[in-house]
């Protein structure tokens, strides 16, 4: 076990009321986080808490060095106060503090998740996110309630190159899971009608859009 992995097991004991702290690896140390909110920071052994309200006022009279990391040869400080010797004896604060750290974690990941771009989703990027907004679909939300063969359908409209793999990138967004690793029986699912789909255009070439409303 390096210095980092004690202290990650030390910090867990400390602040035990918290709940189950998961921690996997990030910036060259640990990332620790609750319920998918990272709150807290690990590297040689050093903790390092996110900055929250509490912590603001905390530092008004308790000084602490940021977490500074490089890239591409540019030192970049995060915001990620590191917990001194002081802070690490003071139970009280320490717990408080990390609440806090949490708390804000939560709060900016909900408005994150609230406010994401089509972008941002699993799968997509630029160029689906204008494709789209080219049908009328602009928000996380719209996605979900046109549903993935919908907006597929809409999309091979104007683009008739878009194929199978489009339908997984689609349905993996709404999940939230990278497309590989779609579970097997929606995969199938989308296969088969992916295939009926197509059968169709085929048979009924000249009455395409009528064929792509019956598909749905």
């Amino acid at each position: 076990m390096n210095s980092s992995q004690q202290r990650i097991a030390q910090y867990k004991k400390k602040v035990l009321h918290l709940g189950a702290i998961a921690s996997k690896t990030e910036f060259g140390g640990y990332s620790l986080s609750l319920d998918d909110a990272v709150f807290a920071l690990v590297k040689q052994g050093t903790l390092y808490l996110r900055g929250s309200e509490a912590m603001s006022q905390y530092l008004d009279t308790h000084p602490l060095a940021p977490f500074v990391f490089c890239k591409r040869g540019s030192a970049i400080s995060l915001n990620y106060f590191t917990v001194d010797d002081a802070l690490w004896q003071d139970d009280v604060n320490l717990l408080k503090l990390s609440r806090a750290a949490w708390r804000d974690a939560q709060n900016c990941r909900t408005y994150k998740q609230a406010h994401r771009r089509l972008k941002d989703l699993p799968n997509l990027g630029i160029r689906f996110e204008t494709l789209l907004r080219e049908v009328g679909i602009h928000t996380e939300e719209q996605l979900r309630q046109t549903g993935v063969k919908q907006c597929w359908t809409l999309m091979h409209q104007r683009n008739k190159h878009l194929g199978l793999l489009t339908l997984f990138y689609l349905q993996g967004a709404i999940m939230g899971l990278h497309h590989a690793v779609i579970p097997h029986p929606i995969r199938d699912e989308l296969m088969a009608w992916h295939k009926e789909f197509t059968t169709r255009c085929v048979k009924n070439p000249v009455n395409n859009i009528r064929v792509l409303r019956a598909a749905l």
